[in-house]
């Protein structure tokens, strides 16, 4: 369901293989994991570039990306966890979509407009202490985290 206030916007006719200007781009997709290892041998099979298996000394996050033509799917398993609990953020399967907006302004333009339309929002606009990018995290009506991002 629409939340109130909510705008309605129809898709092009026809898909475009050119990027699309004033358009968020989707930039990865990560899924949660309990064998970061394992689910990346499996996706390497259908061809995409790797990035090394990499650990984040700060949270102890294993990750894998891969570069399927310019978006990559970020494989995440969290130190210790062998059981998916329900609700939880790191169960196994979507954790979230990655959207590029290009600027800090477009992130807290979109951020505000979803959250006038009356969607989540789980983080405002802010940096990380990964990489220092800028990003916040609002939810969809079915309740899937979406990353806005420069």
């Amino acid at each position: 369901m629409r939340p109130q206030g909510a705008v309605r916007r129809d898709p092009p006719a026809t898909v475009s293989t050119e990027p699309c200007k004033g358009i968020a781009q989707i930039e990865h997709i990560a899924l949660a994991t309990n064998d970061v290892e394992c689910l990346c041998d499996f996706y390497r099979l259908l061809g995409p570039a790797a990035v090394p298996l990499s650990t984040d000394s700060g949270t102890g996050l294993r990750t894998c990306v891969l570069d399927f033509c310019g978006v990559g799917l970020e494989l995440v398993e969290r130190p210790g966890r062998r059981e998916g609990a329900a609700g939880d953020a790191l169960a196994p399967g979507l954790l979230h979509l990655g959207f590029a907006l290009g600027s800090a302004d477009a992130v807290d333009e979109l951020t505000r407009v979803l959250a006038a339309a009356g969607y989540r929002v789980l983080q405002p606009p802010h940096r990380t202490g990964e990489r220092g990018r800028y990003e916040s995290v609002v939810l969809d009506p079915d309740g899937n985290r979406l990353k806005l991002s420069v």
